[in-house]
């Protein structure tokens, strides 16, 4: 059972949290920060130690039972998240003169405890999304589903959009001569604003959703709003988006399906499809090429290809020894 932290804590930690708000970082970056501090500050007040006035010796003892392999440890990118968070909060704890060290260091600058290349090991899984088969069942149970939440799969999918991106559409995003959406960037991971494309058979179905629409007197404003009786009308929240994936997916009997799922399978069947690099990177928004390398690897292109260029007549005659005629 977790302690509540110290108010002391709090205070200062929703101070940088203002800060960052007034900077301009997105609000999901400011819950995760507040959670993973949270988080540390319950270790703090547990083993009864003034996160203030920590050592470099109490976030190790903070860092060991969460790392992978230990007895229930958190998932790689969650403690990479938490560190972060507390590390950026350090940093500005020091420029308030509150402390004069930040105990959490970044590994190879002068003067700090830890030198190595990493403070914990960083483990980097590919995404797991459905095969043909999963994803066809998949698509079978949703077309039963509303209107809206179909064409918000569909344009999730088509776009390779992020659960805020679908959200956040508006009509004016939408051009329906080119078949094209504007991912505006106030709604972007990376605030890069980008441009996607639908296939011409959503055409049809968006363009019955802007008559419905039209007919309800809203010509401009959120494309997806709630049925709620409780919220009728307003923009649809991720929260109720991804209620609506988990469900399907339970539904399924495929629970590793979320809502980021349709973006990974956009990107993986382009990149089998043969797109290169740069070209995924810019539809999927990525700063880093490195994140886009992942679909290459997902799509399995890479591999096939060279193999198929480099050892194809050895493979062709290790087969034909295994697998000699009537031998299988």
């Amino acid at each position: 059972m977790l302690i509540p932290p110290n108010e002391q804590s709090l205070l200062l930690a929703e101070r940088w949290l203002k800060l960052l708000s007034d900077l301009g970082r997105a609000q999901g970056t400011l819950t995760a920060y507040r959670s993973a501090l949270h988080h540390y500050f319950s270790f703090c007040s547990e083993n009864e130690i003034e996160p203030e006035k920590a050592r470099f010796e109490d976030l190790a003892a903070y860092i060991r039972p969460q790392l992978p392999g230990m007895p229930y440890p958190a998932a790689s990118a969650t403690l990479q998240l938490r560190l972060s968070a507390i590390r950026l909060w350090y940093d500005f704890l020091v420029y308030q003169d509150i402390c004069s060290l930040n105990p959490l260091p970044r590994a190879g600058l002068p003067g700090a405890i830890y030198t190595g290349r990493g403070l914990v090991p960083r483990i980097t899984r590919l995404p797991v999304i459905p095969d043909n088969e999963q994803w066809l069942r998949f698509l079978k149970h949703v077309s039963a589903a509303s209107l809206r939440d179909r064409l918000m799969l569909a344009l999730a999918y088509f776009g390779a959009l992020r659960r805020a991106e679908v959200t956040a559409l508006t009509l004016e995003d939408i051009d329906p001569a080119h078949r094209l959406i504007r991912i505006r960037p106030e709604t972007t991971k990376s605030r890069r604003e980008r441009v996607v494309c639908y296939g011409p058979d959503i055409t049809p179905v968006l363009a019955n959703l802007f008559r419905q629409l039209k007919r309800a007197g809203r010509t401009q404003g959120a494309l997806f709003r709630s049925f709620s009786d409780r919220n009728y009308g307003t923009p649809l929240s991720v929260w109720s988006w991804s209620k609506t994936v988990r469900r399907w997916a339970l539904d399924t009997g495929l629970p590793q399906i979320t809502t980021h799922t349709f973006r990974h399978l956009r990107l993986t069947h382009l990149a089998r499809a043969g797109w290169k690099l740069h070209e995924l990177a810019t539809y999927a928004g990525h700063r880093d090429p490195r994140t886009t390398q992942i679909y290459i690897h997902l799509s399995g292109s890479d591999l096939s290809g060279r193999i198929t260029a480099a050892v194809a007549e050895t493979d062709r005659k290790i087969a034909g020894l295994i697998f000699q005629a009537g031998a299988y």
